[in-house]
């Protein structure tokens, strides 16, 4: 089994660390700047270390996430270990493209899901009203969706069509004729 040790100095930022998420993680690293960290491996972590006051720290492994003696997580701070699929090649974020824009009658609202998980698709004005709730709380599986939308009694303008899965949100903007 191949592992990958970070035994850093404190405060060391590893946004973008490693492109490719190794396939086991060690992390001993203490994080007590205040930051966003996060780290990935597609099978394991295991953590030792300490998250810090003010630090927002998460864990993502397609396994296991395994805090071990010595890991503390101080008041203050926020942790977060989720386990899920880790891609080899990095994470592919969720996504949402709309065409045509502009449309006069209907356009078509692609969503890709980089895992699966339970959606929501909406559509608000330039006000931030809600005129369309096209998909809700529907469990779908990680790939690429689509949905028609027709919305016949709009007046022409701004629209941002808003997709929600995972905790990850995408949005885009769309004109209507």
């Amino acid at each position: 089994m191949k592992t990958l040790a970070i035994v850093v100095g404190c405060g060391l930022a590893l946004n973008g660390f490693a492109q490719i998420p190794p396939k086991n993680l060690r992390v001993q690293l203490s994080y007590e700047q205040v930051g966003k960290y996060t780290q990935q491996a597609v099978e394991t972590i295991e953590a030792t270390n300490t998250v810090g006051t003010a630090s927002v720290v998460g864990y993502k492994a397609g396994r296991s996430v395994t805090l071990l003696a010595g890991f503390e997580a101080k008041t203050g701070s926020t942790f977060t270990a989720d386990i899920r699929p880790v891609s080899v090649e990095g994470d592919i974020a969720l996504k949402l493209e709309a065409y045509p824009s502009p449309f006069e009658h209907s356009t078509r609202i692609e969503y890709y899901l980089p895992a699966d998980g339970n959606v929501n698709l909406w559509v608000i004005d330039a006000q931030g009203k809600v005129v369309g709730q096209l998909v809700k709380d529907e469990s779908q599986l990680a790939g690429k969706h689509h949905v028609e939308w027709k919305p016949s009694n709009l007046d022409a303008g701004v629209y941002i069509p808003i997709v929600e899965a995972n905790q990850q949100k995408a949005t885009n903007r769309i004109i209507k004729k």
